[in-house]
């Protein structure tokens, strides 16, 4: 993972949202590109009167760019005036990954057209978040199931570390899960501290 896009808005921009993507940007070794909505109208005829960087006038732009430094991870920004749900679309086809407030209002971005409409996963980051204590993945004998947690795992390998619970729910009638032994094969590979989960059930 080398591009990470951190999208804000022309509000303060999250603290947790920003810590996360620091966090993750420093242990792989990525960039992070500071995503920033503006509904300013002053910093739109800025922005067309040829400033060369109305982003450096921006003091949330700054506010980014000075923790990132502070903090050794490497970032660059880009600030849209309007039209920054096709933007952000755009920039996620060559990104890796976006980190974002789960928290936003409907009047700066819908959290659920961006997950529509994004190429790249997105990570959403709660107000209250402080720290990933466990990772909790869930199969239901899908190959969607187990591309899903092979991405997260190549993705986040800052979690490798963390206790597991892999849960598959399956009927009563059932002994066990499909491809259980590869399962058994994979997952200590790369989670040292997992753990196989079956439930019986309606799935």
């Amino acid at each position: 993972m080398k591009k990470i896009l951190v999208i804000n808005n022309d509000r303060e921009p999250s603290e947790n949202v920003l810590k996360l993507a620091i966090e993750i940007a420093i242990k792989e070794k990525a960039t992070l590109f500071g995503l920033f909505i503006s509904s300013s109208a002053r910093d739109s005829r800025e922005a067309a009167g040829g400033n060369e960087n109305p982003d450096s006038e921006n003091p949330l732009v700054r506010k980014f760019i000075d923790k990132c430094s502070v903090a050794g991870a490497a970032c660059k920004t880009h600030t849209f005036y309007g039209g920054y749900s096709e933007a952000i679309a755009d920039h996620s086809a060559f990104s890796d990954l976006i980190v974002c407030n789960a928290d936003t209002n409907a009047s700066e971005y819908s959290v659920t057209g961006l997950i529509g409409n994004s190429r790249c996963p997105v990570l959403l980051v709660n107000e209250d978040y402080e720290r990933v204590e466990n990772i909790i993945f869930t199969y239901d004998d899908k190959s969607s199931s187990i591309h899903a947690i092979k991405n997260f795992t190549y993705l986040f390998t800052l979690f490798n570390d963390l206790p597991v619970r892999f849960v598959s729910v399956v009927p009563k009638n059932v002994i066990g899960i499909e491809y259980d032994d590869l399962i058994r094969e994979w997952l200590p590979l790369h989670y040292p501290n997992a753990e196989i989960i079956i439930l019986k059930g309606d799935p």
